[in-house]
Parts: C-alpha cells; sequence; structure tokens
C-alpha cells in the first residue's frame, strides 16, 4: 500500500474510532447527540511526570486529573496511561493524558479559567517536565 494511501486509512480508522468510543467515554449522554462530533471542541493534554516510575506520586497525579476532568462544561472524559501497542508510530513515552470533549469553543474557555484548572496548574505544573496539547474541532 502507498504511504499516502496508508496515511488516508489509518486517519479514516481512527475518526471511526474515536466515533465508536464515545459512548464508552466517562460521562458519555445516551442521546442521539452522542455520535456527532460537529461543534465539538476536542482538547487533548499529555503529561510526562518527572517521577513518571513513582507508584504513589501517580495515584496522586491521577485523583488530581479526576477532580479535573469534573469541570461542569466537560462533556466527556478519559484519563489514560500509554497502551501496550508496539509500533514505531506511537509515542508510549508520556505518564498520562487527558482527554476531554466540550460541546463547543466557549465551554472550553470556561474550562481555561475555571478555578479547579487554575488550580491544577499551579500545583502540579512542577510535577511534570513535559505537557503538550492538542485541541480540535
Amino acid at each position: 500500500m502507498k504511504q499516502s494511501a496508508r496515511r488516508k486509512f489509518l486517519k479514516q480508522m481512527a475518526t471511526v474510532s474515536a466515533v465508536g468510543a464515545l459512548p464508552v467515554l466517562s460521562g458519555c449522554a445516551s442521546s442521539e447527540k452522542s455520535n456527532d462530533l460537529s461543534g465539538m471542541f476536542v482538547h487533548h493534554v499529555f503529561f510526562w511526570l518527572k517521577e513518571a516510575d513513582n507508584a504513589q506520586v501517580k495515584a496522586d497525579f491521577r485523583k488530581a486529573l479526576e477532580e479535573l476532568a469534573a469541570i461542569e462544561t466537560i462533556r466527556y472524559k478519559h484519563i489514560g496511561t500509554p497502551a501496550g501497542t508496539n509500533r514505531e508510530i506511537i509515542d508510549t513515552t508520556y505518564t498520562f493524558s487527558l482527554l476531554v470533549i466540550f460541546d463547543n469553543p466557549d465551554d472550553h474557555e470556561v474550562y481555561q479559567v475555571h478555578p479547579i484548572h487554575d488550580e491544577f496548574r499551579e500545583k502540579y505544573a512542577d510535577w511534570w517536565n513535559r505537557v503538550q496539547i492538542y485541541d480540535s474541532v
């Protein structure tokens, strides 16, 4: 398969997988809109913790992510760690990912200035040596 055809296929499969996975994400409503992503705002954050091998640090950070993901404008949430996949194209070097989906960009802006979000950044910014964010609509 040509490289461009492979990329197109992988992109299509990622879209199908993401849409299919929405009903199992935490906080998912069982309405017809649950599979309709049009107009939604996706915020995906990856964290590389300084003490990634420390079980207590990881437990505390996961709890902090759960508290952060409780902000009321979040429609769907997922807190994850690298899967056991092992392919050259997959980055498994991060410690945690936080995927949150909002109904619209305005709800994302509410999240960005929310006191819980501010407190999270202030308290935990020294815990990671890298953070990478991907936003999409």
